[in-house]
């Protein structure tokens, strides 16, 4: 939810949001920022391992986009996003 939201990973700390936590999932009770940087991180070597598995394993040609813009924080960022046809011709975006 954070990171689709792009909320600020302070977020966790917001009581609302600690009570609901409470209330959906006790045992998540202990999450803080750091906490949820640390999963963050873990997350996102994850899928960075499974996208160069999925490129490595591919046989067609990749079609790289390019994209900038700022985010609320004015901030600049820029994504590069894979698109390819996997080999059951499933079309595939990774960034």
């Amino acid at each position: 939810m954070i990171i689709m939201q792009e909320l600020p990973l302070s977020f966790v700390d917001y009581d609302g949001f600690r009570d609901v936590l409470d209330f959906l999932a006790p045992e998540f009770n202990d999450m803080r920022r750091n906490t949820l940087k640390s999963e963050v991180m873990k997350l996102y070597e994850v899928e960075k391992s499974r996208t160069m598995m999925m490129l490595d394993e591919n046989t067609s040609r990749v079609a790289l986009a390019v994209d900038m813009w700022t985010s609320n924080q004015k901030k600049g960022y820029m994504v590069i996003t894979a698109h390819f046809i996997d080999n059951t011709w499933k079309l595939r975006s990774r960034i």
